[in-house]
């Protein structure tokens, strides 16, 4: 089971994935705005947070962590949520079209195929250290907008966490899958949330394009004022989306 923090209750549970060098604390500044109205299950993945420890680095292996974790749990009614690396987890697991699973959230998610990154982008991230100066300069690029520092102390101290081969693993091959065309066509209902000043991911038009064909119901919402890092940046701007599509969700299963 993969290490996770829960708070709050009420169905749907949303269980929460972080983008890549976050970890559970990626949602703290959201769960306040989530956990009055739903049961909220915050997980680690594989090499990074309280997992940096757990080996299983491919999208395949974080699906299987993902979804065991879920059924260990004993959940039966959930919203998962995938931000950014994530993203594409959360959509390979909504392929197998699990009994527990509701619909999803997909925040700045990395496409199923692969991410389009530059060259000079991916050597930078493969370089990567955990250095004091290298992680600020993570989050302040994936911020877009500084986020308060407070806020980007934790961030910080997450990116500097990091087991560096789970890192170098989503940047060399992770990133780099391409499940495009093994999705099938995917019947549950789908929220995707941009940021306006995201430059980490492809934007609102090529997320419909790519990220959204599997899926059947689907809408996208996009956040003024946002970067990559919308769980600690515009937290309850979000977490009002979030709560938006819980809420159409419960009323069209009764």
């Amino acid at each position: 089971m993969l290490p996770h923090a829960r708070q709050g209750q009420g169905s749907p549970t949303f269980v929460l994935m972080h983008l890549l060098g976050g970890s559970h604390r990626t949602w703290f500044p959201t769960l306040p705005y989530l956990d009055a109205r739903h049961h909220c299950v915050v997980l680690n993945t594989p090499g990074f947070g309280d997992a940096a420890h757990v080996e299983g680095y491919d999208v395949e292996a974080m699906v299987e962590h993902v979804d065991l974790t879920i059924r260990q749990l004993g959940l039966s009614d959930c919203i998962l949520v995938g931000h950014s690396m994530t993203g594409k987890v959360a959509a390979v697991l909504a392929s197998r079209r699990p009994d527990y699973l509701r619909g999803l959230v997909l925040v700045a998610p990395s496409p199923p195929s692969p991410q389009p990154m530059t060259d000079a982008d991916r050597d930078k991230q493969r370089q990567y250290g955990k250095t004091r100066a290298e992680a600020e300069a993570f989050i302040d690029e994936a911020s877009a907008i500084r986020l308060a520092d407070d806020t980007r102390e934790v961030a910080i101290a997450d990116a500097q966490r990091v087991n560096l081969n789970a890192w170098r693993a989503w940047v060399e091959h992770g990133s780099r899958e391409d499940w495009s065309q093994r999705l099938g066509t995917i019947d549950y209902p789908v929220l995707l949330v941009c940021g306006d000043a995201d430059q980490q991911v492809p934007g609102a038009d090529e997320q419909r394009r790519t990220t959204l064909a599997a899926f059947t119901q689907h809408r996208l919402e996009i956040i003024a004022n946002a970067g990559h890092l919308m769980p600690l940046q515009t937290p309850q701007a979000l977490a009002k989306s979030m709560l938006a599509f819980a809420s159409e969700i419960s009323v069209t299963e009764r």
